[in-house]
């Protein structure tokens, strides 16, 4: 009988344990990044370098069009074949190069993005752990991936003010 009881008591202790542990929450993880100080200057760091990017696939597409209305005036004028086939060649490369260089920006631009906000990231992706650990809270969720969140708790406030937002 002792055993019982003694097994009975340790039983719930250790459920009252993991039932105060699994408290569960959620951030509004976008907002606070918005929110974050020195954000505006990694945005505005990105936009400038997609903007140089596009200049540069906008200089290849304005040369492509030269080409492309000179190739026509060649056409129409009847310049013989082989000058029209070394322009066509001409074009398809300068096609290939653009399509390359698009591709490539896009993948450079999502490197710069994360080389830039990694920081950002990662001080917040820490405040949420130690606002976790702090009101031992088993699960945080982003808020944008709830579909209901009735019984947790909204800890977005307790992560801006750890990550220095005092809005």
């Amino acid at each position: 009988m002792k055993k019982l009881t003694i097994i009975l008591i340790c039983l719930v202790f250790s459920v009252a344990g993991f039932a105060q542990k699994a408290k569960i929450g959620h951030v509004d993880y976008g907002a606070i990044m918005k929110e974050m100080p020195g954000i505006d200057t990694a945005q505005t760091a990105l936009m400038e370098y997609q903007k140089e990017l596009e200049q540069t696939g906008q200089q290849m597409v304005d040369e492509f069009k030269e080409k492309e209305a000179a190739y026509m005036q060649m056409v129409n004028s009847g310049s013989s074949a082989a000058i029209l086939k070394v322009k066509e060649d001409e074009m398809t490369k300068l096609y290939a190069r653009i399509q390359e260089f698009a591709s490539i920006s896009e993948r450079d631009l999502q490197e710069k993005q994360i080389e830039l906000l990694k920081p950002f990231t990662d001080k917040l992706l820490a405040a949420i752990k130690s606002v976790a650990e702090n009101g031992n809270y088993a699960y945080i969720f982003d808020l944008s991936t709830l579909a209901y969140h009735a019984d947790s708790d909204d800890l977005t406030a307790a992560v801006k003010k750890y990550v220095g937002i005092t809005k």
